[in-house]
């Protein structure tokens, strides 16, 4: 039922700001009450993990949510409280070619990963703008994600 980096045993109450999760049911990605939807962009590649997938990326007070646009399977969402570092820089995309994106570096369960998101749309900042603006800044997160 897809995979997870929390342990199995433990309840899973409210993980979504706090755990990153690959590949879970579609209805793990629902919203939760007091979860607000911020922004969802069409057409973002999830260029390091799904390099050529066109998907989309829907921006939540607590996390990101990265759907890919053929299989409903094919998701993931990462908690605020993982992310380590937001950055923009040049990455290469099957669909884009050299372009810009959006670099997320993360850290959970003492696994860092890097997730790097791809706009599709040529000219459109709004990837790179909405994610900064809500995203938390390194300051404010735990010294033990580090």
């Amino acid at each position: 039922v897809g995979r997870s980096m929390a342990a199995q045993d433990e309840p899973a109450l409210i993980w979504q700001d706090r755990e990153i999760r690959f590949d879970v049911v579609p209805s793990s990605l629902a919203l939760l009450n007091g979860e607000k939807e911020i922004d969802s962009i069409n057409s973002v590649e999830d260029t390091k993990g799904n390099n050529g997938e066109s998907g989309s990326l829907t921006i939540t007070n607590l996390r990101l949510i990265w759907r890919a646009q053929k299989s409903a399977r094919t998701n993931l969402s990462v908690g605020y409280n993982c992310v380590l570092n937001i950055s923009i820089k040049s990455a290469s995309s099957r669909l884009r070619g050299d372009t810009q994106a959006l670099y997320v570096m993360t850290k959970y369960a003492g696994t860092k990963f890097e997730f790097i998101f791809t706009n599709l749309v040529r000219g459109s900042p709004r990837l790179f703008t909405t994610v900064h603006a809500r995203a938390p800044p390194p300051a404010c997160c735990e010294c033990s994600r580090r």
